[in-house]
């Protein structure tokens, strides 16, 4: 067992913990915290919803934590009981103990998560690193996965352009405000301070464990993408920066069965903040559509 604190020193913890109880009031609807327990260590997750409600899951993107979905929980939760995480190893109130170490330890820790909340079978929502997250587990693990949305998904499809090292590199060895808000510039955001600010607080006091730092994502090869069984939902905002949305759209659409696929008008990496209405419009028509015989129950196990 790993005895190393999550955080670099016990004053960092309490100044990043203390921002980060600060920004869940922009929370918009009333919501409740649990902390799984797992080899991999404690999952911090945040519900809302009616109980009676399908399930539905949030990944965020890369370093930002579960609070990057104030814009969307309350139009998810209307129709949903979400279920938003805290991805393991990175900053935020998940708390790890063993390291992940790679992609499939990432499905070993989903799972987990799932038995933990006795969900058999849930939606799945992933932006970005969190994309590439949804669209690993939906491969390895399509039983448990209803439906699948998928946001700007990060390499996947494409590889990454090698602007994102440039540019995002400084941010991760010298954590500035600076260096944190030209990075999210860069990808699009223009506005979120307290995003910003959990961001660089994250980054500067968090202790994320090298094993799970060079867990990269990796451009899925042709096969696995045919494989998929999972209804997908494909959304890509068309002044994307990562990559070349029209080349990964196309993709996409040629490999994955079942797809539905949308270019987001006038949004870059930014699109579930600055186009959240159109977002969350096409994700809940998409999830309602693709498995319509869901139970609206809390799925549980025995």
């Amino acid at each position: 067992m790993d005895t190393t604190s999550a955080f670099k020193s016990p004053e960092g913890e309490t100044v990043y913990l203390k921002a980060y109880n600060a920004a869940m009031k922009s929370w918009s609807i009333p919501f409740e915290e649990m902390a799984l327990q797992s080899r991999f260590g404690t999952t911090h997750v945040v519900v809302s919803g009616s109980a009676g409600a399908p399930p539905l899951m949030l990944l965020h993107g890369y370093m930002a934590t579960l609070l990057m979905w104030v814009p969307n929980i309350a139009d998810f939760a209307n129709s949903y009981r979400v279920y938003a995480i805290d991805i393991m190893g990175q900053p935020g109130k998940s708390i790890p103990n063993e390291p992940i170490r790679d992609a499939a330890d990432y499905v070993a820790w989903l799972t987990a998560t799932l038995d933990a909340l006795r969900l058999d079978r849930v939606s799945l929502v992933g932006m970005s690193y969190g994309g590439w997250l949804a669209l690993n587990y939906a491969i390895a693990a399509p039983d448990r996965v209803a439906a699948l949305v998928l946001l700007s998904p990060a390499a996947s499809f494409l590889p990454i352009v090698k602007q994102f090292s440039l540019r995002g590199m400084p941010m991760l060895l010298f954590p500035t405000r600076f260096t944190v808000n030209s990075f999210m510039r860069w990808l699009g955001f223009r506005v979120e301070r307290d995003v910003f600010e959990l961001l660089y607080l994250g980054l500067k006091h968090f202790r994320i464990p090298r094993e799970t730092l060079r867990v990269a994502p990796t451009v899925f090869p042709d096969e696995q993408l045919r494989s998929m069984s999972v209804p997908t939902l494909l959304l890509i905002g068309d002044q994307e920066v990562i990559y070349d949305a029209a080349m990964a759209l196309a993709r996409a659409r040629r490999l994955i069965p079942d797809l539905e696929s949308d270019v987001v008008p006038q949004s870059s990496h930014d699109m579930c903040v600055s186009q959240h209405r159109i977002v969350d419009k096409r994700i809940l028509k998409f999830l309602a559509s693709a498995d319509p015989q869901v139970v609206r129950t809390r799925n549980t196990r025995a």
